[in-house]
């Protein structure tokens, strides 16, 4: 079986990593992933590149067409070269509409999608089978008429694992010294990402009187950010509290040095492979302890939440001082993550999952299924011909006054 699986983005993203580590392991059970994604996407310095050739996985890089039309004709160009079996779109944005009117087109060619985003909006088609990686999502999609299924975002639990020897190289390399560390590896996204990130380093105010340091890894749009407001907790804490280290195409050495992680989504559950214990951040600012009581809770919800509380880092702080204060704990609390991870998202049980998925796509697409999501795409390009046409008549307007 060959499967087209086109990346929306190049960058070092949960999703496209993800997308790296099952097509190594489909490799083993009959199934060739061809992996491409759009060549002005990997940006400068590290990216997916990095992370697929460590791994021995190959990217074909591409120059996106300009137009939704053109890049239809472009994919569909690219499936029928490699004579894909399916295609795959790896994320909700960027070439789901082009593969619905491309490779996909009257049904010709079988597709389906993955979203890892913790909502699905209406822009998602709802006849091609669907990958959710959240457990909730599955539920609230039950009447949608297309197949979904979850399968998590998957945790290599061979390599991501307790490695005492990494953590203490890693702490030497970053020159971190033999203190408590914090340790989030994250990308750097100012829309899902940054504020959860912001109320970490904002913590580090109180934090410092535990004598902890807290090292962020990972890169992404809102680094200059995030960077200046580190610059700024360290000026008044009167040291470097707070660490920036940029991106890497190996972030296990990252895990393995912490003592304790923050973090969410993909990022949550390799830190719980990694037998650290770990307190989970939403998007906005929430923060909560896994630990027995709330392990199923925030598995539910791929270690996410869109909750606003009213005093973020206060929240953060109460949460950390007691556990930073009970090294006691962390044994018990990284040995239970670590039985969690290789019970619900280990890489080899979902790769199991994922080629099932596979087999059972390819003949569950079809013209009727493509034509029943005609109607909404019509409405769709209906609504954009109208914006635009309002907008001719606005410029008109205001050309003859």
């Amino acid at each position: 079986m060959r499967i087209l699986v086109i990346l929306n983005s190049l960058e070092l993203g949960g999703t496209q990593i993800n997308a790296v580590d099952f097509a190594g392991r489909l490799r083993g059970r009959g199934i060739e992933s061809i992996l491409i994604g759009p060549r002005a996407t990997a940006g400068e310095g590290l990216s997916l590149f990095d992370y697929a050739r460590d791994r021995g996985v190959e990217i074909e890089a591409f120059d996106l067409a300009p137009g939704m039309a053109a890049q239809a004709r472009q994919l569909r160009r690219i499936a029928d070269e490699h004579d894909a079996d399916l295609v795959h779109v790896c994320g909700m944005w960027g070439s789901a509409r082009p593969t619905y009117w491309g490779p996909a087109l009257l049904g010709r060619r079988p597709w389906a999608q993955t979203v890892y985003e913790m909502s699905i909006t209406p822009v998602v088609h709802r006849h091609m089978p669907l990958i959710v990686g959240t457990e909730y999502l599955v539920e609230e999609l039950a009447d949608r008429p297309g197949r979904t299924v979850l399968i998590s975002p998957p945790v290599d639990l061979d390599s991501d694992a307790p490695d005492a020897a990494a953590g203490r190289a890693f702490r030497a390399e970053n020159d971190l010294g033999d203190g408590l560390l914090l340790g989030i590896v994250s990308r750097l996204d100012s829309r899902l990402k940054g504020t959860a990130i912001a109320t970490a380093i904002e913590a580090m105010r109180t934090l410092t009187l535990t004598g902890a340091t807290l090292y962020v890894v990972g890169g992404g749009d809102a680094a200059s950010a995030l960077t200046a407001r580190a610059d700024a907790v360290n000026r008044d804490a009167g040291r470097a509290v707070v660490r920036m280290l940029g991106p890497r195409s190996d972030a296990r050495p990252a895990y393995a040095a912490a003592d304790i992680v923050l973090g969410m989504g993909g990022s949550a559950a390799r830190a719980l492979a990694f037998g650290r214990p770990l307190i989970v951040h939403g998007e906005a600012g929430w923060s909560c302890l896994f630990e027995e009581s709330s392990a199923a809770m925030l598995a539910r919800s791929s270690f996410w939440s869109p909750e606003r509380p009213e005093d973020p880092v206060g929240d953060l702080v109460r949460i950390a001082e007691p556990l930073i204060a009970d090294p006691a704990r962390w044994e018990d609390l990284g040995g239970f993550g670590r039985r969690f991870a290789q019970q619900r998202f280990g890489l080899d049980a979902m790769t199991d999952r994922l080629a099932a998925f596979y087999a059972e796509a390819v003949g569950a697409y079809r013209a009727g299924e493509w034509l029943r999501d005609l109607p909404r795409e019509g409405r769709r390009v209906g609504g954009m011909l109208r914006r635009r046409l309002g907008l001719v008549r606005r410029l008109a307007a205001g050309s003859r006054t």
